[in-house]
């Protein structure tokens, strides 16, 4: 007997016919023609039926598991048992100062929690509130004249408030643009905590969780009396939050007050325009992080837990490196340092590690602290070599010199621009020769630029490592000069004691001062620190600088390997004025 499976196909016209051929496989349908019956009926009827079970079957079973679920509800369905919170919209944050006019005879100008404020972005205008109360102070002595109360980093969040009234046999919010971290919940006038676990908490605690629900929204659950205080059956549940407008309130960087009981007048100036704001999390990124909830488990043991906490928890972390203390010099035993870069700046604010440090208080061991660093960068000097064929092509030289530069930019967006990334030159050299069908042929030459700010007319020892074997040249003799001296690591021009010089080694270990005003070159000073070329680090000692060139000092190296790596505590990027792009034609 002819077998027959359509089971799998999802096809209508396949699974059809599949089954006329098995009935034509029939002895008693030989021969017999399905296109011209009542016959093919019934195959439509039989083909639909099967489709529409197999296409059902087939999404049930899908939406089963969280790896092939497409449904936002089936994956938050998923995330409950993982014990997963998806991310809710996050309101877009301001930094500000107030100027308050005001006659009163305190020092002190209370501005209370909620204050409102306008901001406006292009056309549009949205509401900021303040998260708590903040005082101004005056530093004018008159009492009975207008004086001016100020406060700075006043941090304002985007979004308005909602007050909603809930009971026990239903506890889900009804909106789903709530920015949970603003979430305030009372019961019957008593203020109940958030947690994320259990860990630690009684009967009697007055706590409570969040869980997701359907269509983005979420539920308070309380502890059954087992992990925490449950209101019963009449008790007032009443829950405070704010709803925002996501990242359509970021940019916003011009602001007014609505005005403030017993003030004459309220200015505002902005300190960071609003950024922060997001949407809730996507789908993508509840299968990818939901599973890693688990392994974590609110505790941050390994350096992987670090980074799944604070991303899940501060979605404007652009990146983030964690490592121990024992990985740095000299070691720091008992400490895990943590590099950052948020969105929108380099590096993180201050406040910002304050709230980094303070949620991670609690889920750490007691014998480690974390320690947060800024993130720094290591820069790439790319000069790119440029061949291509102008019968294959209507654009300049200088348009496709323009061109190349765009992709080098966009390239080192899309694949660099974090902890833990290489420069690899072969698909750097793919990206370029893709630009054009003119192009003939590129080759790269890139080299890792360190940059420091020190302080002038300060005595400085600043240190800092490539972390990769630099190419060592041969030792600097003075009866042979600089001439031709290729030096592994060169630096752009500052002044020390009145006079202009680069830094650069001397091929044998040491750093050295070099007149850079002049046609020809001479050593100034002949030792100013150390230079290890195996694993390029360099340290500079009782170093005195009255100015330098730009806005840092470039330390510009000659790597052994071609590919350039970050040290692990480095963001690498390509900046548009490190490339320089020589473009020829080919000749016959």
């Amino acid at each position: 007997m002819a077998n027959i499976s359509p089971i799998q196909n999802l096809d209508f016209f396949e699974t059809k016919s599949a089954l006329k051929t098995y009935l034509s496989n029939q002895d008693r349908f030989a021969d017999y023609d399905f296109e011209g019956s009542n016959m093919n009926v019934l195959l439509d009827l039989l083909a639909y039926n099967t489709f529409y079970n197999n296409y059902y079957y087939n999404m049930m079973i899908s939406e089963m598991f969280l790896d092939s679920a497409q449904e936002r509800n089936s994956m938050i369905s998923h995330a409950k048992e993982l014990n997963y919170l998806p991310r809710s919209r996050r309101s877009a944050k301001a930094i500000v100062t107030f100027n308050i006019t005001a006659t009163q005879s305190g020092n002190f100008f209370i501005i209370p929690k909620d204050t409102k404020i306008n901001g406006k972005c292009g056309n549009q205008t949205f509401t900021f509130l303040t998260e708590k109360a903040y005082s101004a102070v005056s530093s004018e002595t008159t009492t009975n004249a207008p004086r001016t109360f100020t406060v700075q980093d006043v941090e304002v969040f985007q979004g308005r408030l909602i007050t909603e009234t809930l009971d026990t046999s239903n506890t889900i919010l009804s909106n789903n643009m709530i920015d949970t971290r603003s979430l305030y919940v009372e019961v019957n006038g008593e203020e109940y905590v958030y947690k994320t676990d259990i860990f630690g908490i009684t009967a009697i605690d007055k706590v409570f969780y969040l869980q997701p629900e359907e269509d983005e929204k979420y539920s308070i659950q309380f502890g059954q009396d087992k992990f925490g205080k449950q209101p019963t059956p009449g008790d007032n549940i009443t829950a405070k939050y704010r709803i925002c407008s996501a990242e359509d309130a970021n940019g916003v960087n011009s602001m007014t007050s609505n005005g403030l009981p017993d003030a004459a007048n309220v200015s505002i100036q902005i300190t960071t325009p609003s950024n922060g704001g997001l949407s809730a999390e996507t789908t993508e990124s509840i299968r990818a992080f939901a599973p890693k909830a688990l392994q974590v488990q609110e505790r941050a043991v390994t350096t992987r837990d670090y980074e799944i906490l604070l991303r899940n928890r501060f979605p404007n972390i652009e990146a983030i490196s964690v490592y121990g203390g024992d990985e740095v010099d000299p070691p720091e035993f008992g400490k895990v340092i943590i590099s950052v870069d948020v969105t929108g700046g380099e590096g993180a604010a201050d406040f910002e590690i304050a709230s980094f440090t303070e949620y991670l208080k609690d889920k750490t061991p007691l014998t480690i602290e974390p320690v947060f660093v800024p993130a720094k960068f290591l820069f790439v000097d790319t000069i790119v070599d440029v061949v291509f064929d102008p019968n294959n092509t209507t654009k300049s030289p200088a348009q496709i010199q323009s061109e190349v530069k765009s992709a080098i930019e966009s390239y080192s967006i899309d694949s660099l621009a974090d902890f833990n990334k290489t420069l690899r030159q072969s698909r750097l050299a793919a990206t370029l020769d893709a630009v054009d069908n003119s192009i003939i042929s590129s080759s790269i030459f890139a080299s890792p630029i360190i940059q420091i700010t020190p302080t002038l007319n300060t005595v400085q020892n600043p240190a800092f490592s490539y972390e990769t074997a630099l190419v060592q040249p041969y030792a600097y003799d003075a009866t042979t000069g600089l001439t031709g001296f290729t030096p592994a690591v060169r630096t752009s021009k500052l002044t020390i004691e009145g006079t202009l010089v680069t830094l650069q080694d001397d091929g044998a270990g040491k750093m050295m001062a070099v007149t850079a005003s002049s046609a020809s070159q001479s050593v100034f000073k002949r030792s100013l620190g150390t230079i290890d070329y195996s694993t390029g680090a360099i340290k500079l000692s009782n170093l005195i600088i009255d100015s330098y060139e730009g806005n840092a000092i470039k330390f510009i190296a000659n790597s052994v390997a071609k590919d350039v790596k970050a040290p692990k505590d480095r963001i690498i990027t390509i900046r548009g004025e490190d490339i320089t792009v020589n473009v020829t034609t080919i000749t016959e």
